[in-house]
């Protein structure tokens, strides 16, 4: 078992911002919605860093992004 990134898509709707897409170093993993204004995770290709939980929480303190086990709806 391992853990990727999910984002809340009707919180990060409202900021709009795409940054933790600037960070994820795992290229075409957090890809930014324009129509929707919000950032998405690609499951497959993510390793789990948290780069961008550490972007949107620590350094935005938006809190749209955790790390949830793979898998895993909610």
């Amino acid at each position: 078992m391992y853990y990727v990134a999910k984002v809340d898509a009707d919180k990060c709707a409202e900021y709009k911002c795409n940054t933790c897409t600037l960070y994820c170093p795992e290229a075409n993993t957090l890809m930014f919605d324009k129509e929707g204004n919000t950032s998405w995770v690609d499951e497959d290709r993510c390793k789990g860093c948290a780069l961008c939980v550490y972007v949107c929480t620590d350094m935005l303190d938006r809190n749209c992004i955790t790390m949830e086990m793979a898998g895993q709806e909610g």
